[in-house]
This record gives structure tokens, sequence and C-alpha cells, in this order.
């Protein structure tokens, strides 16, 4: 067989030429060649090199498997050892990582030279090298314990501790039980406190220490050169040190005077003066003085109720404000809806649980979904009803729950449709067509020509092919030409209030300051309650009164008349509003401005849009630039910011090229236009501000 080369590695010998080996496959089998092609290992193991799928000859030796084992060879084709680990993997200078079965049941890793002796007895459930130092670990109790030892198992740290990670330069991160960590260094002497949530590897000779999901920066020695206290340090190729701090918020009362300030990613207002924090990807909550509710620590946290649910690692949990949990971090999602907790794993489905995390459901379902005071619950494939006691009232064996209504419900049962009370009677048996819970006593079923209400007990009522509404006390029936019926549920007619009759009247609006909008002939004008004409047909359009006027319109302008039918305000116009506290807006010649009772014009028609605020103002609008005008047309503030909106207490709050201030009523400056978000926070009457922050270099000399 043609023989396949691949993975080319070379060993460097003291003193000497570089040598290049390379593996070769044939008939399965791998061996090794010079880099002349000289065979220096015949093809006749079933691999060579390490265990991990690398190849290295390292001091003349390397790895070897033949019978699913791994032993070493040296290039003299001398087996150094038998083949008789499992796993053989290069570990650095002098040292081969392997593990052996060392009993009927137990499986060791320990340490060789390359000559094949034991360094590191088989003591040991694994084992990584670093340098000179190599740390191992145990499983007792279900649980990994980890120490640190030197290369002739001379125990430095006992295996005692919940993990630890090379750092590089001669430095270690301890882990304790608890999560914290602390510097230690070669010897197993501890260089600080376990003090650190986590910490990165030397650079440059520093290490960045995270606490509190801030960063901070640590030398060699363990002494923190920076507080953590920042979002994010960087260290350049040069060794320069780079920090951003979270960004800044800021209370503020309408003199721009700081009451208090904190630093956090993002913040949120929540009841009762409590604030969401947001902190490196990390949430918490603090209180009006900013101390420290549930600690920054959970990647996510939503507000139900007077809990919270709360994401730690991949799973929620339910905490309260005291940070106990209520319910176990063991579920893929929970939800809350105001009476229980809906909890879903992954490999089972959902269950109900109450508030301190007893399960009330005695299965799991694919589906729980509120539907007013119950759940509509699928199990099977099959859909019943569970309520807050987590009891299934329906069992779930029907093809769906279409309805609920007080103590019934709307089925889908074997492909038909039918009733059910709460104690599993048919109230409707199952039968062809769709049926629509009305009331506790009525019911709706939907033929194809006609829609009947019926009793429960089986009486039509009364029938229909036209489309229905419910309500509380009646029922409407809504017919083709736009017209609709009121009837009781015992299917009489109500008295429908009667409309005015005008001889080809083709069209009644709503009544308004006591007068209505009528269309004869193509002409519209207006009729008082009694259904006598006050305003003759002779306008091309009109709009409800209001404030005594209603619009007109007559040759494509609008105006205003009063009730005589006098016109106040002659059709000039493209388009008016109708009158609202005196004022009119309207636009002319593409433009929109406003004008008084009297058709004078307050406030000048030159702006893309104008609003009538709540308070009576005018909010003001040209090239895309927002301004504020008395009701009068008085010019407060001139279009000229990007942002605008009054504050709630009496100021409003401005924005100009993504920066955002307070500025007063008439246009004066409160506080600097300098912050990235800002809004007025009614509970504390103070106006809470964001400015974020930037990489700055930091001399840390």
């Amino acid at each position: 067989m043609k023989a396949s080369f691949f993975v080319v590695l070379v060993f460097w010998a003291v003193g000497a030429k570089a040598e290049v080996y390379q593996l070769y496959q044939e008939n399965g089998k791998q061996g090794i060649k010079n880099e002349q092609g000289q065979i220096i290992i015949p093809a006749s193991f079933e691999a060579l090199g390490w265990s991990d799928g690398s190849f290295s000859v390292i001091g003349n030796v390397t790895g070897y498997r033949a019978k699913q084992q791994w032993g070493i060879i040296n290039l003299q084709k001398q087996f150094v050892t038998p083949a008789e680990y499992e796993t053989l993997v290069y570990g650095g200078a002098d040292n081969i990582v392997v593990r052996k079965k060392v009993s009927p049941v137990a499986t060791k890793a320990g340490v060789l030279n390359l000559q094949g002796q034991i360094k590191i007895p088989f003591a040991y459930d694994g084992i990584q090298i670093n340098g000179m130092r190599a740390i191992v670990f145990n499983l007792t109790n279900g649980k990994f314990w980890f120490g640190l030892t030197d290369l002739q198992n001379k125990l430095l740290l006992p295996l005692a501790y919940k993990n630890i990670f090379s750092l590089g330069t001669l430095r270690f991160a301890v882990q304790q039980l608890d999560g914290k960590m602390a510097l230690y260094n070669e010897d197993g002497r501890a260089v600080t406190d376990f003090t650190i949530d986590s910490v990165s590897a030397f650079y440059k000779g520093f290490a960045i220490v995270y606490q509190n999901s801030l960063q901070g920066l640590m030398n060699r020695e363990g002494t923190i050169t920076l507080q953590p206290v920042y979002q994010s340090i960087k260290i350049d190729t040069e060794g320069q040190v780079f920090a951003q701090l979270p960004n800044e918020w800021r209370w503020l009362n309408a003199k721009n005077e700081t009451q208090k300030a904190f630093h956090a990613d993002e913040l949120t207002s929540l009841a009762n003066g409590l604030q969401l924090v947001a902190r490196a990807n990390k949430f918490g909550i603090v209180d009006f003085n900013l101390q420290t509710v549930i600690p920054i620590v959970y990647e996510s946290l939503a507000q139900c109720d007077r809990f919270f649910i709360a994401r730690h690692g991949k799973k929620y949990g339910l905490i309260d404000l005291q940070n106990k949990t209520r319910i176990d971090f063991l579920y893929d999602s929970l939800k809350g809806d105001g009476r229980n907790i809906l909890a879903f794993t992954k490999s089972i489905g959902w269950q109900l649980i109450d508030v301190n995390g007893l399960v009330k459901t005695d299965k799991y379902y694919q589906l729980l979904e509120p539907n007013q005071e119950l759940y509509v619950a699928r199990h099977r494939n099959f859909e019943g009803l569970v309520d807050g006691d987590g009891k299934e009232i329906l069992h779930c064996v029907f093809d769906s729950i279409l309805q609920v209504n007080g103590t019934m419900a709307a089925v889908k049962f074997k492909g038909q449709y039918g009733v059910m009370d709460f104690h599993e009677n048919w109230k409707v048996a199952p039968q062809p067509y769709p049926l629509r819970l009305v009331n506790e006593t009525r019911y709706l079923q939907q033929q194809p020509e006609n829609s009947f209400l019926k009793t429960f007990e089986g009486q039509v009522i009364y029938f229909t092919p036209h489309a229905t509404k419910f309500e509380k006390e009646y029922w409407i029936e809504l017919l083709p030409d736009g017209t609709a019926r009121r009837l009781t549920y015992d299917g009489a007619l109500l008295p429908t209030p009667t409309l005015p009759t005008i001889e080809r009247v083709t069209q009644v609006s709503r009544e308004s300051e006591g007068m209505r909008g009528v269309q004869k002939d193509g002409k519209f004008g207006f009729i008082d309650g009694k259904g006598k004409l006050r305003i003759a047909n002779r306008y091309d359009s009109i709009q409800d009164f209001r404030e005594g006027l209603a619009p007109i319109k007559l040759i494509g302008k609008w105006g205003f008349i009063n009730m005589r039918d006098e016109i106040i305000v002659h059709p000039n116009y493209q388009w008016v509003s109708g009158f609202q506290k005196g004022i009119c807006l309207a636009r002319q010649n593409g433009k929109y401005g406003a004008i008084d009772m009297r058709g004078q014009t307050v406030l000048s028609f030159r702006y893309d849009a104008v609003q009538i605020l709540p308070n009576g103002k005018l909010a003001l609008v040209t090239n895309n630039k927002k301004g504020r005008a008395t009701q009068k047309g008085q010019i407060e503030i001139e279009a000229r910011f990007d942002y605008l909106e009054e504050a709630g207490d009496g100021n409003l709050i401005a924005g100009q090229s993504g920066n955002f201030g307070v500025i007063s009523s008439n246009g004066l400056n409160l506080i600097p236009m300098i912050y990235q978000k800002l809004y007025f926070d009614q509970a504390s009457k103070l106006y809470v501000a964001q400015l974020k922050s930037e990489m700055k270099q930091i001399n840390i000399n």
C-alpha cells in the first residue's frame, strides 16, 4: 500500500541540528520516518504520539498505542514502558501525564518522566502540569477537590479547594467553596485574602481582578494597584493601562445640584424607591439611598409581585428582597402571574409552583397558560384545565380548550364541539358546530348559514345569519345596512334610539353639543335633537360642533359656522382641527398654525406640525426640530431641539444630538445638555441623569 504522510513535528536537540520526524501509515498501522524518508520505527502500531491526538518526539521518545493501551517507546525501537496506560499526554519538560487502571473499579492519574519512572504516583483523579507545579484533584462525595503539588509530589496546598487556576508567572488563583478567590505563589503561600470574585492571567506584570462585577488591577505581589471600580480595563502591548468607569447616574434638582450619584451601566426605577442596577451584564437591586438590597450577581432580574425571578448561571429561581432563595435555581424558565409561578424544565415540561417553592401540580405539562383564574394545560397532546391549586378540574382529554367563561368551558373533543362544567358534566354534548359561551345561561351555536342563541336546556332563543356582539346586559345583531338591533338574552327586541327622519337623508352623524350632521343630496347640514333641520344642507363637508363652532367646507377650503348658520371664520384653510380651549389648529399653504374663535391668527403658519398639549400649550415642529408656544401663540422655546418633552414639574427635558438637559418653560437652561439619558423621577422629585464614561489611560505608578 502506498504510504500517506501527515503531522510533521520537529525535535530540537541542544547543540545539534534540528531533526524532523513524520508519521506515516501503512496497512492501517502507523510508523515514523525521518526527513530523509528513512524508516525509524516501522508501521506496526495502532497509533504513535500522544493520546490527545498530537504527535511529537521529546528527548528521543514518544508514545505508542497497542491493544487500545498506551506506552512509551524510543527511536531505537525500545519499549520504555509497556502499553498499560489509558491515556498518555505530554505535559512539558520531562513530564508525561498518564492515567492507569489501579483496581477493577478505579482509574487514577500520575506523572512519568521521559524514562518512564514515576514522578507523581497514581493517587489522583486528574493532574494538570503548570511549569514546575501540578494542579491535582480528586472526586470525593460527588465533588471535585483541588490541591497543588510540586513535581516530586510534595503537597503545597491540600486537596480542599473548589478549584485552582494557573495564572502564569508562578501564580495561582485558588477558589473556596463560596466562590471567592485568593492569589497564591508557587510555594503555596497566600499572597492575598479570599476577596476576589475572578482573576485573569498575568500580562505585562498585572492581572485583572473582578469584585462585585467591577474590574481592578493587581500586580504579582498581590497589591491592588487599581481598585475594582472600573467597568473595563485594557492593557496594551506596551504595558499601558486603559480603564473605563461604569456610567455615572446622578440625581439632580432643578438647580443642577447633585443630590447623590451611583456608578452603573443601566438604572431602572422600581416601586418604593428601589432601583434595578445593571453592571457588567449582572443585575441587582439598590434602595433609595443606593444601599445594596440584592447583590449585583444575577444574569437577569424581573420583578414578580413582591419577589424577583432571577437567573444565576443558566438556571432560574425566585428570590425575595432579602436575597433569600424562595425557589431553587433549577429551572430553564420561570413566569409569574400574580398568583403562582409557572416553572419550565426543558426535558420534562411545565409545573405550577407557589412562591415558597412548593410544587402544586402532580405532573408535568407541555403547556400551562393562564386563562382568567385558571390554566389551560396540555399533557400528551391533549388539553384540560388546572385551577390555582394545581388540581385538574378538567382532565387533559380534549383536543383543545376553546373558551373559559364562569364555571364552564367550551371544548373541542374528538373533532366535535361541546360545553362542559368544572364538575366534568356535559352542559352541551359534543356536536359538529363550533360553540361560543355567551354567559352562564346562554351559548351561541355557529352553523354555516345561521347562528343560534340557545339555552343550555337546548331551547332556541333566536337565530340570525348576521354578525353578533355580546354585552353584559344585552347583545347586538349587526345588520347588512350598517344598522344594528339590540336584543335581550330572552330574544326580546330592545327599543333603538330613533334617528330623525328627513327625506332622502343618507347619513346621520353622532350628536355633538345638541346637533347632528346630516347628508342630503350630496350636501351636508345639521339637525337638532328633535330632527328639525337647523342648518341647511349646503356644505361640501362638515365636522362636529365643538365649543359652539363647527368646521364646514366650501369650495375645497375649511372655515367655521355657529349654530345660527353664521360664518364666523371664513373658509380659507386646507385643514382645521376643531376648537379646543378656544384654539384651533389649521393648515394654510402647506404649513400649520393656530387661530382663535374670531379667526385671528395666534400662531403664524410656518410649522410642519403643531399639537395642542394637555396643559394647553402648543408643541411646534419645523425641520424635525421641536419647540413650544403658549396657548395664545407666544413663542416660549424656538423649534431648535431634537427632543422636547414635559418633565412633570413644569420644566422640560430637551435633547440635542443625543445629549439631554433640562430647560424651563420659557427656555432658560437649568441642567446642561451633557447627559445621555435623563428623566424626571416623580417619587423623589429629582432628575435622574446618565453620564456615559469613556476609556482613559491610567497612570498606575
